[in-house]
């Protein structure tokens, strides 16, 4: 049985269908057991839950329009007419509303015993349905109802098959002096006690799964380093897709053949490609602002632990120049392309990792939200550009919708002068008729001619 646990925000935010529980954000519904449910140690209560995030990118209101002012009229006295001056309405000045407000709860689920609720460990955001289980034992002494609480502004919960269970009991059976029994994974960190159902634990520490093996008395010293492999990899794979970028941007806003050719890595297909690509957009503004926005943001210093040690990416072993000076003149420098000396970048990120990290993101406010560095800039910067809306999809439409209309006006075109060339055709008929219509009357005049001639002599 489901019922309101208390007052929700509207009754339509609770929803039950073909057994499955929907709690929208902001509401709160209460599952009640069958009757009082006396729990022990080994009694689990296993659940399916979906949490499903529903945020999306808040756009503030357009400014009003103001009033619509009727026609002021007009006067006419004889031959002489005087317009009504406009009537006017001052306006203030426009101030879009503030965001709603944004609310994050993982809280969801309570047990109930008569008058006691008790929390549960929190949920968090899944895919899909994903299975929970809690010794529920150790959180009430009698399970009377399961509670639903969505305290979120911008998150769905979604609650099925709801199971109470012993999995020492077989049935109606339990044994009476078992071997061993399944039990939950119990472990202390640092002094805080952790219960999980399975020896996979990879929810205590970041990017870190703990296999627990063996019961134990003594503790374990757990020693976690950083893949630094992993951190160069992903630095290589940004600095390659930003070359990559700027290789696109320059192949469509210069006109000239050396910014393929100095491309190495390119396929004779892809080369190809490029040459037809070549110039295509060479006065589009938007492109040159993006380039030179981009350049800007791997140029500029950002603050990090290392203070002015480490402010900038060339410091790290990244820049145009990073080979170093020597080698002639290189004219793909000038466009902007970073390059990579390794050596500088290993040493960087043996010595100064987290400086690194606060160089690509970092909370300068400590307000928990990253404010600074590369990668924040360049998020800030794409967004407008790659958002559902933004500035390449409203390009692309109006491209779309040139070239539809330039179709039609083609398409258009080609059905008058197909029409144009019937009509020349027929009027050429006429005139090729005409013409042989007069042949014949020549030679028939000139036959009457010779006629006449021999009669006389």
């Amino acid at each position: 049985t489901v019922t309101a646990w208390t007052t929700p925000l509207s009754p339509s935010l609770v929803a039950v269908r073909n057994g499955t529980v929907i709690v929208e954000p902001g509401a709160e519904a209460s599952i009640r057991m069958p009757g009082a449910i006396a729990t022990d140690d080994n009694l689990i209560l296993e659940i399916q839950v979906h949490v499903e995030d529903l945020s999306t990118t808040w756009t503030p209101p357009d400014a009003p329009p103001g009033p619509s002012l009727p026609d002021p009229g007009q006067v006419t006295l004889g031959d002489v007419t005087i317009e009504n001056a406009p009537s006017s309405v001052p306006l203030p000045d426009w101030t879009p509303p503030e965001p709603p407000p944004v609310r994050d709860d993982f809280s969801f689920l309570f047990a109930q015993d008569g008058g006691t609720v008790v929390p549960l460990p929190d949920l968090s955001d899944t895919r899909g349905f994903e299975t929970v289980r809690f010794r529920i034992g150790d959180y009430v002494s009698t399970l009377r109802a399961l509670n639903v609480r969505n305290g979120n502004t911008h998150r769905r919960i979604t609650v099925r098959d709801i199971h109470i269970y012993d999995p020492t009991s077989r049935g109606d059976l339990a044994p009476v002096n078992p071997v061993s029994a399944a039990q939950d994974a119990i472990l202390e960190v640092q002094g805080i006690r952790v219960v999980r159902p399975e020896n996979s634990v990879g929810d205590l520490i970041e990017g870190v799964t703990l296999q627990l093996h063996s019961a134990g008395s003594r503790p374990v010293e757990i020693s976690v380093k950083p893949d630094l492999d992993a951190v160069k990899d992903a630095l290589i794979d940004v600095i390659f897709r930003y070359n990559q970028l700027l290789t696109e941007i320059n192949i469509l806003t210069r006109n000239e053949r050396a910014v393929v050719d100095e491309i190495t890595y390119f396929t004779d297909d892809e080369r190809e490609a490029a040459l037809e690509r070549l110039g295509m957009l060479q006065s589009n503004m938007t492109l040159n602002s993006l380039k030179s926005r981009l350049q800007t943001i791997m140029m500029n210093p950002y603050p990090t632990d290392e203070g002015s040690r480490l402010t900038l990416l060339a410091q790290m072993g990244i820049s145009t120049n990073a080979s170093g000076p020597g080698g002639g003149f290189d004219a793909s420098r000038l466009r902007g392309y970073l390059e990579i000396n390794e050596r500088n970048l290993d040493s960087t990120l043996a010595q100064s990792l987290r400086a690194v990290k606060q160089l690509f993101g970092s909370d300068t406010d400590t307000d928990q939200v990253i404010d600074s560095g590369v990668a924040f800039e360049i998020d800030r910067l794409a967004r407008p550009y790659v958002q559902v809306g933004g500035i390449i999809a409203t390009r692309s439409g109006t491209i779309d919708g040139s070239i539809s209309q330039t179709e039609s006006r083609i398409e258009r075109e080609n059905t008058r002068l197909e029409a144009r060339e019937a009509e020349l055709r027929s009027d050429f008929g006429r005139m090729e008729g005409a013409l042989n219509s007069m042949q014949e009357s020549q030679r028939a005049l000139e036959n009457l001619q010779n006629q006449m001639g021999g009669n006389s002599r």
